[in-house]
């Protein structure tokens, strides 16, 4: 049975939207995960491969598939991303209802990356989409620091420990 469906979105362009409810704690589905983009397997435009569609774990890069590329950043997102092993699930940081937009939080596990203008709309929205977990206010640092995955923690561990988080 499917867990969400995509849509057009208020936010940016089509977004992914719940057809079921989730309470809190919920893994609301696995990331579909096409394949890791290495030099001798770059990503493909001719085939709609882009380089928004990929995700940067562990020093890896991922292309996903639908509908998960189409999740879009909220500066107060309601769910975030648990990795285990090399799968990665949505899990819902609140009660979700049906038809509401499933949203993350891009600048959870990235460091050192882009930014770019936000256009969340959401009461918390920073009016930037940092491209670093650091340059985050501190409280959302703490706030945010639960859902921080274990790679990003060994691979930051000076960085995260001068935060006193």
């Amino acid at each position: 049975m499917p867990e969400v469906e995509v849509k057009s979105s208020d936010i940016e362009g089509l977004g992914v939207f719940a057809i079921q409810s989730f309470r809190k704690g919920d893994r609301i589905r696995r990331v579909n995960i096409i394949r890791e983009v290495t030099p001798d397997a770059p990503l493909r435009a001719e085939l709609g491969e882009l380089v928004d569609h990929c995700s940067y774990p562990d020093g890896k890069i991922v292309l996903w598939g639908l509908p998960d590329r189409c999740v879009n950043h909220s500066c107060d997102p309601n769910s975030w991303l648990l990795y285990e092993a090399d799968e990665c699930y949505f899990v819902a940081r609140r009660d979700i209802a049906i038809g509401e937009e499933i949203t993350c939080d891009y600048t959870i596990n990235v460091a050192d990356g882009s930014s770019w203008p936000c256009q969340c709309r959401s009461a918390r929205c920073r009016k930037m989409v940092s491209g670093s977990f650091f340059d985050l206010p501190i409280e959302r640092q703490r706030e945010y620091r639960p859902y921080l995955a274990e790679w990003f923690i060994r691979n930051n561990q000076e960085r995260l420990a001068a935060l006193n988080l």
